[in-house]
């Protein structure tokens, strides 16, 4: 098993962006700070009344089975602001795991995307400020698991998807109905297996 630090030892284009931000920059310590812009987000919705793919997604190419694991925080002022972590197959299939603000305070939100249909999980209370977030992905099966500590891990979900030999997976800041996220990443993992 092979570790890759993206934020701190992976040279800066081994990674890309879909989608721009309003802002990012590299903090001190190797942290990433990106905005999403106004009404940023990716979701389909199969009743086909909100179909959009603009969130500012970072993101690199990554073959085989991974682990993809995050600690990040975002100010979260509007309803579905969040930080997610992504894995991208096509603008019609994907998955994320998010720290996403229901209105009332923070969850742990996962939403899957086959065949540009969206659904959206909605998991438990997050109390802390800077929570982790882990995605692998075993061949075609994929479990999400988030973790207060990064000791401890609660498996969030776990599911199939028709996926090819290389993906994409990374992290997204979104702002659905607001008007702009700042999301901080401060740990960003890989390990490629």
């Amino acid at each position: 098993m092979e570790a890759n630090l993206l934020l701190n030892q992976v040279p800066e284009q081994t990674m890309q962006w879909m989608n721009e931000p309003g802002y990012s920059e590299r903090g001190e310590k190797g942290e990433l700070l990106i905005e999403a812009p106004a009404n940023a987000d990716f979701y389909q919705d199969p009743a086909g009344k909100h179909i959009i793919s603009s969130a500012p997604f970072l993101y690199r190419p990554v073959s085989g089975s991974f682990v993809l694991t995050t600690r990040l925080s975002a100010v979260m002022t509007h309803k579905y602001d969040s930080g997610c972590l992504m894995l991208m197959v096509d603008d019609r299939n994907w998955a994320k795991l998010c720290y996403e603000y229901n209105g009332e305070y923070p969850t742990i939100v996962s939403v899957v995307t086959k065949d540009g249909s969206s659904d959206d999980c909605n998991s438990e209370r997050v109390d802390v400020e800077k929570p982790y977030l882990r995605l692998t992905r075993d061949g075609n099966c994929i479990s999400f698991h988030y973790s207060a500590d990064g000791e401890q891990w609660r498996q969030i979900r776990y599911f199939g998807m028709n996926l090819p030999t290389t993906c994409l997976a990374g992290v997204v800041a979104q702002s659905p109905q607001g008007t702009g996220c700042m999301v901080q990443v401060e740990e960003l993992m890989l390990k490629e297996q």
